[in-house]
């Protein structure tokens, strides 16, 4: 969900610099988890808690329309991450992976299924006014043992064999106890009107609790072991998971923990052949998380936020490194980038970016969130989701609104791009319906949210008559101008280019991952290129030069000749500029 395996949320593609909402599907689903996407062209998403029975919906990503879908099972029908891998016995082929609490299957994107099989898990009984502790965060990817891995929100862990589903270890534990629950400050009265409109939009849940309430309540961690995703470092299959500390760590035996823990935790070698679940190493610290860990490229630096306002940095064995306050509790998950040691963090108001030095970090911005100046009814503006680092900018979402206490009551939202150096707001589309869960920049530059509305939901029910309506779904912002999204891309490459030969010698590693982004990016700009004469932002003579550039870096490419290659891209870069 955030990217890759590590929890990254750093993708190769550059992202489109000028974007518009092109469509908004299946508005009846509460899709708390990002959608994911193939190399086919569709995209994939589970809901929670649906009207319409059904567990995986597949969509084709350029006109939303429905490809097919699993059904459901009538109470559990999912709304965890959907994984997306290649088939290591059919390149250029992808399975896509889906788990529930109760279940886990295989499916090729026609939607065929190679595999579908229990996870061993039972739904306890539905118990009337109880919030349900079974939700599936879904698979990530456990590579020395090819195996996939799943994380549920009261911490069991299970595992299968990726090309079989059968069964790979006995179900694990993590550590913890339920999260003792945060009173939110917003007043009674609001918190009773956005109930009433999740009922009337999304219904209640299978234990007749409004929406609203629920997904504040997990946001929060109330009752909770874990409440987001986890990781998995691809360099040493270690899983770090981010979750509560086990009663009596904060020094009262009361079956809740105050504190928040990172754990690792592997596969071994159970001793008679076959594997289990083993905690390697954990880290405590005061006010809990709800964010998703991540970890650096080289698996070095393991990332997480707390509740009070610090982003703290480990070692892999978790000993921690240093922390930084932003001076306001953190929201989500850090991004990392794999260049200069930048991260990137959001509060519920504001994106920063931090400089990781080592043994500390340097505040290097705080974002400029100018999306709504101008518009009498917005009194601020604030972040409204994970930020996804690009290799043109950073994509974010940005909310503008009221105050009501000390919360902000969202009325309009859109995504935007920064710049990377600055922090200033480069672009921004408004957009339809707020989500929760992750900015997905698609293999075309666009972005595609996944609408979970929660503050959005307060600003109607408050301000009924300055916000649309509450709509669920799929928002696609596709790229236009694309031939200034062919010359950001083709720019990026050759950057890349240039930076691989200063370090191919010293660094070959890192300049083989170079290549790697640059022939993602060269391809997007000829992607871009063919759109960009389709709808008559580029003529056929300009595109015939940048086609031919882009032919000539392949080539040196294909040599090893880097400073040939990043000379070409930059050559297709000032082309499109002119």
């Amino acid at each position: 969900m955030h990217v890759g395996p590590n929890n990254s949320d750093n993708v190769w593609v550059a992202a489109a610099p000028k974007m518009e909402l092109d469509w908004v599907a299946e508005t009846s689903f509460y899709i708390p988890e990002g959608p994911t996407f193939d190399n086919q062209g569709n995209l994939y998403f589970s809901p929670l808690f649906p009207q319409e029975d059904v567990s995986l919906v597949s969509l084709d990503a350029e006109t939303g329309e429905r490809n097919w879908a699993v059904e459901g099972d009538g109470i559990n029908a999912g709304s965890g991450a959907i994984l997306v891998l290649n088939d290591p016995e059919a390149p250029g082929t992808q399975i896509i992976y889906h788990a529930t609490y109760t279940e886990a299957m295989a499916i090729e994107p026609d939607g065929t299924v190679l595999w579908r099989t229990p996870t061993e898990l039972s739904l306890p009984p539905v118990v009337p006014g109880e919030r349900s502790t079974t939700h599936s965060f879904g698979f990530n990817y456990h590579p020395r043992t090819d195996s996939l891995v799943g994380l549920t929100i009261g911490g069991v862990l299970f595992a299968l064999d990726r090309k079989t589903g059968e069964k790979a270890a006995p179900l694990g534990q993590v550590p913890g106890s339920p999260a003792t629950s945060v009173e939110i400050d917003l007043p009674a009265f609001v918190v009773e009107q956005s109930n009433a409109l999740t009922d009337e939009v999304f219904g209640k849940t299978p234990s007749g609790l409004s929406l609203f309430s629920v997904i504040i309540d997990v946001i929060f961690g109330g009752g909770s072991i874990v409440t987001n995703y986890f990781a998995i470092d691809p360099n040493t299959s270690v899983i770090y998971v981010a979750a509560t500390a086990d009663d009596g760590a904060d020094g009262v035996e009361d079956g809740q923990s105050d504190l928040g823990a990172l754990y690792s935790i592997d596969l071994v070698d159970d001793g008679s052949g076959g594997l289990e679940f083993q905690v390697q190493d954990a880290a405590t610290f005061d006010g809990g998380t709800g964010s998703t860990p991540s970890i650096s490229e080289d698996g070095s630096t393991i990332y997480v936020s707390d509740n009070a306002g610090n982003v703290i940095a480990l070692d892999s064995d978790l000993e921690e490194r240093w922390r930084f306050d932003v001076g306001e509790p953190l929201a989500a998950s850090v991004a990392v980038s794999p260049d200069n040691r930048e991260i990137y963090v959001v509060t519920r108001k504001d994106v920063f970016r931090l400089t990781d030095e080592g043994d500390s970090a340097r505040l290097d911005w705080t974002a400029m969130l100018d999306a709504f100046s101008g518009e009498p009814e917005i009194e601020l503006e604030f972040q409204a989701l994970t930020p996804t680092i690009t290799a043109n900018g950073v994509a974010i979402s940005v909310g503008g609104g009221k105050r009501v206490g000390e919360r902000e009551l969202m009325l309009k939202v859109g995504v935007g791009l920064l710049d990377r150096d600055t922090g200033r707001l480069r672009s921004f589309t408004l957009g339809r319906e707020e989500s929760i869960a992750v900015t997905s920049v698609g293999p075309d530059g666009g972005i595609y949210t996944a609408s979970s509305p929660l503050r959005r939901v307060s600003g109607k029910a408050v301000y009924p008559d300055l916000t649309e309506d509450i709509i669920g779904g799929i928002s696609r912002y596709r790229p236009i101008r694309n031939d200034l999204l062919a010359l950001e891309a083709s720019c990026a490459a050759g950057v890349r280019a240039r930076n691989a030969a200063t370090i191919e010698d010293s660094a070959p590693a890192s300049a083989a991952q170079d290549l790697r982004q640059i022939r993602v990016l060269t391809g997007q700009s000829r992607a871009a290129v063919a759109r960009a004469v389709s709808n008559g932002d580029l003529d056929q003579a300009s595109a015939a030069a940048v086609r031919a550039d882009l032919d000539a870096a392949d080539a040196s490419l294909s040599e090893g000749r880097l400073t040939a290659a990043g000379e070409q891209l930059i050559a297709a870069c000032n082309a499109l500029s002119e």
